[in-house]
C-alpha cells in the first residue's frame, strides 16, 4: 500500500477555470494515469444518457499538477476509484484536445453520507466528511466503546482518534465535539507494539484509510511510520493483512492493495518518526469498498 500524502484539513473545494463555463459529468472514474510530465489523465464510465463533449479516446479528461490544488484532486481520485464512488467532475468542453477538468466535487445524494441496509449483511455504511470516512464517532451505530487500544496516555483514548478532530483543529465536517484533546496518544514502550482498533458490529469491506496529526505532533516525530493492517471477523483471531510506511507527513491516504471484509480493523504500529516518548494518531479515518 502506498500512502500519498495530503494537506491537512482537506476540503475538496471547486475551482473554476477563469472565462468558461465548465460542464459536469457525473459518474464513476474507469482509468487514471499520471504522465512524468505531472499531466493526470482521466477516463470514465459513459453511456448514452451520461457523455462527456470531448473527443473520443482512451483519456478525454486531463489536468496538470502544477497546482497544489489539483495534487488534491489526484488524492481524491484515486480513492474515489478504487473504492468506486460516484463523482462529479467539471470541464471545459473541447472538440480537438482532451477536455480540461476545472473542479472536482461528491454529493451527498451521490453516496456520499447515504447509507443503505445500516446493520444488514453486505449493507452499505453512512460516509462522511470529504472522503468517505464510515468511522466516525456517533455514526454507523459506533460510540465511544466501539474503538480500543492496547494503552493510552492519561485521557488521550482511542475513541479520540475517531472524533473528527485533531488537537488544533475540526477535520470532518460532519463531526460532534471532541473527544478530550481530539487524540491518541500512547507512550513507547520496549518490547510493547501499540495498537489502536475499530469494532464496527457487522461486516465491512474495508478500502482504505487517511491517519492524520496536527503540525507540531508531526514535527516533534510522533507520527506513526510502519505500520500493520490486522482484520478480524471475530474480535479475537487477527490476520495480518498489509504491512507499509508512512511518509513524515501530518495527513495522508492510502488505499489497501486489495479490499478485505472484516467486523474489526487493527492498526498496529511498529515504529515512529523519532520522539522518543510518544506515539500520536490525532485523526484515523476508514474508508469501505462499494463493491
Amino acid at each position: 500500500m502506498q500512502m500519498r500524502p495530503i494537506a491537512a484539513g482537506l476540503t475538496l473545494a471547486i475551482t473554476l477555470a477563469a472565462g468558461a463555463e465548465p460542464q459536469e459529468y457525473r459518474g464513476k472514474i474507469t482509468d487514471l494515469a499520471v504522465a512524468k510530465s505531472g499531466m493526470v489523465r482521466l477516463d470514465v464510465d459513459q453511456d448514452e444518457d451520461n457523455r462527456l463533449q470531448c473527443p473520443d479516446g482512451d483519456w478525454p479528461l486531463e489536468f496538470s499538477l502544477e497546482q497544489a490544488y489539483t495534487d488534491k484532486w489526484l488524492d481524491f481520485l484515486m480513492l474515489a476509484r478504487n473504492t468506486n464512488q460516484t463523482v462529479r467532475i467539471g470541464y471545459e468542453t473541447a472538440t480537438d484536445k482532451n477536455c480540461q477538468v476545472d473542479y472536482v466535487a461528491v454529493r451527498r445524494e451521490d453516496g456520499f453520507g447515504n447509507g443503505t441496509g445500516i446493520g444488514e449483511e453486505g449493507g452499505k455504511l453512512i460516509e462522511t466528511g470529504a472522503l468517505g470516512n464510515v468511522a466516525l464517532i456517533n455514526t454507523n451505530g459506533l460510540t465511544a466503546s466501539s474503538y480500543s487500544a492496547n494503552s493510552h496516555y492519561s485521557g488521550d483514548v482511542a475513541a479520540a482518534a475517531f472524533d473528527g478532530h485533531t488537537w488544533s483543529e475540526q477535520v470532518n465536517a460532519d463531526a460532534g465535539d471532541k473527544v478530550n484533546r481530539g487524540l491518541w496518544l500512547v507512550r513507547k514502550e520496549s518490547g510493547v507494539t501499540p495498537y489502536i482498533q475499530v469494532d464496527f458490529g457487522q461486516k465491512v469491506k474495508v478500502s482504505g484509510l487517511r491517519v492524520i496529526l496536527n503540525e507540531k505532533a508531526s514535527e516533534l516525530g510522533r507520527g506513526p511510520q510502519e505500520i500493520t493492517i490486522q482484520a478480524s471477523l471475530d474480535g479475537e483471531s487477527f490476520a495480518n493483512h498489509e504491512y507499509f510506511r508512512l511518509a513524515k507527513s501530518p495527513d495522508q491516504t492510502g488505499s489497501l492493495t486489495s479490499a478485505i471484509e472484516l467486523k474489526v480493523l487493527r492498526l498496529q504500529i511498529h515504529s515512529n518518526f523519532g520522539d522518543a516518548n510518544f506515539i500520536e494518531i490525532d485523526e484515523l479515518e476508514i474508508y469501505q469498498a462499494t463493491n
